[in-house]
């Protein structure tokens, strides 16, 4: 990104003139009204999203509960139409596309909904609340058709989503196929172990999924002019963690030192895996588990030390330093990193790309 004190200084050089620094600003403009990046409009643009899909889950429940699956099949249908629309009215025009990719993305979370309405009129999407079936069988049967129909919702969304990223590239929009991939996935497994597997089952296959969508994420890095690896990574890495989260303490009991301790030994290596990849969100993922790390030892490991809040700010005061070395040394460092790295390894990383 060009900024208008770089023109200046190129004026200044005498390197261009002033035709081609108005050509460059005229260019720059251009270019940074559809470059994602966070500012009060981009804000406004999502926030607005955001209310849309309040408002109509608020209008889901309400016109559900009055009217039925076949009415809100109609509504999330003409919801969609309308959100395709004037999102391809808004993509067309110069400086509206993160609107219109939006509103593009609106339209594909309307997918399931309408295919929830529709299950509902066919009669497949079964009534009743499995909490309230005392017998175990027909408790794991009423489960097993729960979770079949709510598996073809997410897959439904997942194809949507794919479908309107090969029409629309615009990055956000991975958002609900990478959300429909993990419920998909999430619910075959629950399907396979009989419709009530435990959090002891789910939560690696929760690791695991992350641990995939992150490597879609590795793949299209730096692959693609939109950024679909951000939300890859980012999403990718929220399931990975809390998978990891859900493995480590939903043993009976007390959570050991020994899961606390590979708890943050695996939120350290993010801070190598950001560097290598250079993503800011691995580091921010690591950074959150170690706080949570040294929140265990504070509160409970050495509750009674009075020694431990002045040995902690001793820690924190290092890392801040850690950090400040860092930020001067910071190409030289990763240099160094990269300098270990054999030349094969090297060549797969998104920098090489």
């Amino acid at each position: 990104m060009i900024t208008e004190s770089d023109i200046k200084g190129l004026l200044e050089a005498g390197i261009i003139d002033e035709a081609t620094a108005d050509d460059m600003r005229v260019y720059g403009a251009a270019v940074d009204a559809d470059r994602p990046r966070f500012d009060f409009i981009n804000a406004a643009y999502y926030f607005g999203a955001l209310v849309v899909m309040l408002a109509f889950t608020w209008l889901l429940f309400d016109w559900y509960a009055r009217y039925g699956g076949i009415a809100l099949m109609a509504l999330a249908s003409s919801y969609a139409i309308l959100f395709v629309l004037g999102g391809d009215w808004l993509w067309k025009q110069p400086g509206l596309r993160i609107p219109g990719g939006l509103l593009f993305t609106l339209a594909v979370c309307m997918v399931p909904i309408g295919v929830l309405g529709y299950q509902d009129y066919m009669g497949w999407f079964p009534a009743g609340n499995a909490f309230e079936i005392e017998n175990d069988a027909e408790r794991l049967v009423f489960l097993s058709q729960l979770q079949t129909q709510q598996a073809w919702i997410a897959a439904a969304t997942l194809l949507a989503g794919l479908g309107a990223i090969k029409l629309r590239r615009f990055a956000f929009m991975a958002v609900p196929p990478i959300l429909g991939f993990t419920a998909c996935w999430m619910l075959v497994v629950e399907i396979l172990n009989g419709g009530d597997a435990g959090e002891r089952v789910m939560s690696p296959q929760l690791m695991l999924a992350g641990f995939f969508v992150m490597t879609v994420g590795f793949v299209v890095d730096r692959r693609t002019k939109e950024d679909f690896a951000f939300w890859l990574y980012g999403l990718g890495l929220a399931h990975f963690w809390f998978g990891m989260i859900g493995w480590l303490f939903s043993a009976p009991g007390e959570p050991g030192e020994l899961a606390w301790g590979i708890f943050a030994f695996a939120n350290l290596l993010l801070f190598d895996v950001s560097i290598l990849l250079q993503r800011k969100v691995f580091m921010v993922g690591g950074a959150v588990g170690i706080m949570a790390y040294l929140g265990h030892l504070g509160f409970e490991t050495f509750e009674d030390v009075l020694l431990f809040p002045f040995a902690l700010t001793f820690v924190g005061l290092a890392i801040m330093g850690a950090a400040v070395l860092y930020r001067k040394n910071e190409e030289k460092l990763e240099q160094l990193v990269m300098n270990v790295l054999p030349e094969g390894f090297k060549a797969w990383l998104p920098s090489s790309r």
